[in-house]
This record gives structure tokens, C-alpha cells and sequence, in this order.
């Protein structure tokens, strides 16, 4: 674990000029890359055609859009967007703008700029926080949400602001790209290791001038969208939601046997409590044995639930 002071000083190192690809990375599916703006900013983004209900998806923190790789081919025919959020992977990193309402803000311009009026708006982890303050702000443009293990809780309930960019600090990595893979395949995702799953977190580093990989988020943007879901209020944002709001929890099989690891599960079980009460139309979905990247885990799960989210939409327009 960081201490403060190694934080502030990693926070003035952050200051990098802009990361290279560790390798070219082509879009899924038949998907095709492009830019579109978000608020004074430009965000690199991914289209797939399709007919119905159009579908957004949003990363979480520290990822990019090609995370939703595996997930892509198994909501082909539908209209499907990705991008890289401010900051992020291919996406301009501006001085500014990493609060909740500038990133909301982001979607909505993007959005516009594609033609969407409404969207499925679909989110993992922060991006799930993103999609429900999105779904509360902009409700006339929501068509349903799905939140993926995120967005029920908020660190503002177990840590003050400052313990909680401690905690929630990255790794500082700055390894040989050829070591990079060896490095991060040994994590939670061991056991689902593949190319396609490489291939969808990859993009998540560059190479710098001195030839190290690392984050392609620098630190001190991720720290301050730390910030932003510890100011992130789940209660006041779920209770502005009218829309059928598809949660989907990642729920390890055993009870951790670690305090953090204990505190993290009361939080999620606080939380679906929270949104059960609090929802206007919750659908709780419990994935016992996934982890938290369960669209890289099990993708063909979390595309069967979007299509669900995306089939009662379509069955509310018809009644």
C-alpha cells in the first residue's frame, strides 16, 4: 500500500507525454473505429451497425473500450458503441473534466454526436456509476441500464477521501512490454487466460520514451476520478431512476478470508439492498463464482443479460 506521501510524489511524476500502442489493436466484429467529442474533448470510440434498440457501452476506471471485446460478437445485429472515456486508452487525457457530471456530460455529447436520442446504456465498475448517474440525469435518454458490479456503493462509506486514494491507488507499473503479458495474465483472470482476453487488456497500456510499459491513465487523473465516486451518492442517483435497471453482481463462492476482502462483500450486499429499495424497477442479477471482470470472465453471460435488458425493452415498446 501507498502512503500519502508517496502518492503526492507519484501524482507530480504522472505528467507524462502521451503513450504508443504496445501493438495495434483492430476493432472486433466488424466494428469500426472513430472519433466523436465529448465535452471539449475528443474520445476515440468503436460503432457496430446494427437495428433496435441502440446499446452503449462504458468501461470502468483504468480500462478502455476494447475491454467489451469478447462481449461484442454476442450482441451482433444490435447498434453498438464503445469509447475510451476522457482519459483513457485512445481518448484525449484534458487537464480537467474527470467529476461524474463532466463525464455524464461526455456521454450525452457523444451520444448526440451519433445520432442516438435513447440507448441500453450499459457500464462495468465506475462505468457502471457512470451509466446510473447518466440513467438519473438524463432519463428521457435512458432506455434501461445495466450496471456490472459497480455503482451500488460508494469508498465514501469505509475510507475519508484521502485514505480512500490510498487504497485505490494503481500499481505503478514500468515493465519490459515483453514482460508485461507474463506480469498481468497471473491476476484474477489466470484461470480464464486467452489471446482474446489479452488482446482486450492490452490496450490498457502504451510504451513510453524510455521503452517501459505502463498505465496509459496517468495517476493523477485516476485519482481524481477516485474522487469523484467517493463523492458519488448511490441513494439520491438509483432514486431518480425510472427505468428497468439491470444489476449484475460478481459474488465470489466463498466468504473472503481477508478484512478488505470482507468489507468489499458487506458493501455490494449493503448496496443491492440499497438499489432493491430504492430502484423503481431493479432487476438483481447474482453471479456466485465471477469476478469483477466478469465480462472477461464470462462475456457470453453479460451479453445474454444486455440482450435481456435490450428484449424487455423492445416488449415495453410493443404493449
Amino acid at each position: 500500500m501507498l502512503a500519502a506521501t508517496d502518492v503526492a510524489s507519484l501524482r507530480i511524476a504522472c505528467r507524462v507525454v502521451a503513450l504508443t500502442p504496445i501493438r495495434p489493436h483492430s476493432p472486433v466484429a466488424g466494428g469500426r473505429d472513430l472519433p466523436v467529442p465529448g465535452v471539449d474533448v475528443r474520445l476515440a470510440a468503436t460503432r457496430w451497425a446494427g437495428t433496435g434498440p441502440p446499446v452503449v457501452l462504458l468501461h470502468g476506471l483504468a480500462s478502455t473500450r476494447r475491454f467489451w471485446n469478447l462481449v461484442v460478437p454476442g450482441l451482433a445485429g444490435l447498434p453498438v458503441v464503445a469509447w475510451d472515456q476522457r482519459g483513457h486508452g485512445e481518448s484525449d487525457a484534458p487537464a480537467q473534466g474527470y467529476d461524474m457530471a463532466t463525464v455524464v456530460a461526455d456521454v450525452a455529447t457523444a451520444m448526440d454526436s451519433l445520432g442516438l436520442s435513447r440507448a441500453v446504456v450499459v457500464g462495468h465498475s465506475w462505468g457502471a456509476a457512470v451509466a446510473l448517474a447518466f440513467a438519473a440525469a438524463h432519463p428521457e435518454r435512458t432506455l434501461a441500464v445495466v450496471a456490472v458490479d459497480g455503482g451500488v456503493s460508494t469508498p465514501s462509506t469505509r475510507w475519508s477521501r484521502e485514505d480512500a486514494r490510498i487504497a485505490l491507488a494503481p500499481p505503478q507499473l514500468a515493465v519490459a512490454p515483453e514482460d508485461l503479458v507474463a506480469l498481468i495474465s497471473q491476476g484474477h483472470l489466470a484461470a480464464w487466460w486467452s489471446a482474446d482476453v489479452e488482446n482486450a487488456v492490452l490496450p490498457i497500456f502504451g510504451v513510453g520514451p524510455d521503452g517501459t510499459a505502463r498505465a496509459r491513465l496517468d495517476l493523477e487523473h485516476h485519482l481524481e476520478i477516485v474522487d469523484a465516486l467517493w463523492d458519488y451518492d448511490p441513494a439520491t442517483t438509483m432514486s431518480a431512476i425510472t427505468v428497468p435497471t439491470w444489476l449484475v453482481i460478481a459474488q465470489p463462492l466463498t466468504v473472503p478470508d481477508d478484512p478488505a476482502g470482507r468489507e468489499w462483500r458487506d458493501d455490494k450486499q449493503a448496496g443491492i439492498a440499497l438499489a432493491t429499495e430504492t430502484l423503481a424497477q431493479p432487476r438483481v442479477v447474482i453471479l456466485a463464482g465471477a469476478v469483477h471482470d466478469v465480462p472477461l470472465q464470462w462475456p457470453a453471460a453479460i451479453a445474454g443479460l444486455i440482450r435481456s435488458a435490450v428484449d424487455e425493452v423492445r416488449e415495453t415498446a410493443r404493449e
